[in-house]
């Protein structure tokens, strides 16, 4: 019984460290400035007995770049629209994926450009990695702390 407890906060440690972080990163990431936000003018209201009034904001909410050796890329995307009420708060219209793999033909240049700009964050983030430290090799299971802190034998 005792062990499952431990186990229990362990994991509310862990889940706490990770919140943590990111909180951290996200407030220091607010001081460079937020996301570029698309204002789209008010928001069709539904109808409803008394639709409150919105504005319709667009934003990239999520970007996946997937480099493999080989030299294959990925990009894919997500874009949301947002209902902004005017007390400040959010809610989400729409939400859709996006993929950079097959542009439609009027998107193909765009498409290019947006890659060329990826390779240069790319060479960016490189650059940041020899600066904060190169990654680290993933440690074996018995190189691991177990209990207590203590390496495993």
């Amino acid at each position: 019984m005792r062990h499952r407890k431990l186990q229990g906060i362990g994991k509310r440690i862990a889940v706490g460290m990770v919140a943590g972080t990111l909180a951290a990163g996200t407030a220091w990431a607010g001081e460079l400035g937020s996301a570029v936000i698309e204002r789209l003018g008010k928001v069709k209201p539904t109808p409803l007995p008394s639709p409150v009034p919105e504005d319709k904001i667009r934003l990239i909410s999520s970007l996946t770049l997937q480099n493999k050796p080989s030299g294959e890329t990925l990009v894919s995307f997500e874009a949301a629209d947002f209902g902004e009420k005017k007390n400040g708060t959010f809610r989400i219209i729409a939400i859709e994926q996006y993929s950079l793999i097959e542009p439609q033909a009027d998107a193909l240049q765009l498409r290019d450009e947006i890659v060329r700009k990826l390779r240069a964050l790319e060479k960016d983030l490189l650059a940041y990695v020899e600066i904060v430290g190169p990654p680290r090799p993933p440690q074996k299971i018995y190189e691991t702390a177990g209990a207590g802190g203590q390496p495993l034998r």
